[in-house]
């Protein structure tokens, strides 16, 4: 992140990757402590499966919205590099306006889960919580990533790289 970087980015920076690291942590620390459970207690920690596959959609939804901010997704490095300059704005705004769309899309009907399991009283089975905190997940990944392609499509825009390995850090 350089000095040209918004407050907003910056903070919506820390936020993404302050979520990342505690819910790998968790995540770790569940799976762990699960297999040491399984195999000196030979007990399994059976709610524990529930929670680390919410927390995997939570990390892998937040890292997806990292990973366009890292210009680190191949659809944008990928077809940029293969056209010519005169064509990659192009080629960027299609790339944005694709990508925005199947988020978009994704949002609504995550969305429309989160309802649905909200109005239903659906809990997890195991831990007994809110289905829909879980698949809040989805709705939440998509609107971080609708607003990084959004950032992502405006920085390639407003510069002129040879090639979009100059827009990824160290390339």
């Amino acid at each position: 992140m350089g000095p040209e970087t918004s407050a907003f980015d910056r903070a919506l920076t820390a936020l993404e990757n302050a979520l990342i690291v505690v819910t790998f942590a968790i995540l770790t620390l569940l799976a762990f402590a699960n297999v040491v459970s399984r195999y000196a207690l030979h007990a399994s920690l059976s709610w524990s499966n529930e929670l680390v596959v919410g927390l995997a959609v939570y990390l892998i939804m937040i890292g997806t919205s990292s990973a366009i901010r890292l210009h680190a997704h191949p659809a944008f490095t990928i077809l940029q590099d293969v056209v010519r300059p005169a064509l990659r704005k192009v080629v960027v705004v299609a790339i944005a306006a694709a990508m925005f769309t199947f988020l978009a899309i994704f949002l609504w009907l995550g969305w429309d889960m989160v309802m649905s399991q909200l109005e239903r009283g659906r809990s997890t089975p195991a831990l007994g919580v809110p289905q829909w905190l879980l698949s809040l997940a989805l709705p939440v990944g998509a609107v971080l990533s609708m607003i990084r392609v959004v950032q992502m499509a405006l920085t390639a825009l407003r510069t002129n790289e040879q090639n979009s390995t100059q827009l990824l850090p160290g390339g």
